[in-house]
């Protein structure tokens, strides 16, 4: 298996800048993790269950229920809890702040 350039710790500058202007990266404040858009990023493609999104994150589930309180609350994102009886989960889904559903 070959690494490419942005597959290590180590990424060039230009092709940082250049992943910067693809909005391939967060710019995040220092001291606030990565967690929170990662969780967001599933959100918005997703409805999912927490175990769901700790599993795909590979941390723990009250970690992915921080993150959605933290959107909701800091980040003013809907976020809505459903409960689907056919296979007895909640699912969180995330929709637009002018949507209703």
């Amino acid at each position: 298996m070959t690494n490419k350039p942005f597959d290590t710790e180590l990424i060039p500058k230009e092709n940082f800048r250049e992943m910067i202007k693809q909005k391939n990266v967060v710019r995040t404040p220092a001291g606030h993790g990565g967690i929170i858009h990662e969780v967001k990023r599933i959100l918005e493609q997703n409805a999912a269950t927490l175990d769901a999104i700790a599993i795909k994150l590979g941390i723990d589930r009250k970690t992915v229920y921080n993150a959605i309180n933290h959107l909701k609350q800091r980040h003013n994102c809907k976020i809505t809890r459903y409960y689907n009886p056919k296979d007895r989960k909640h699912y969180y889904f995330m929709s637009e702040l002018n949507e209703t559903v």
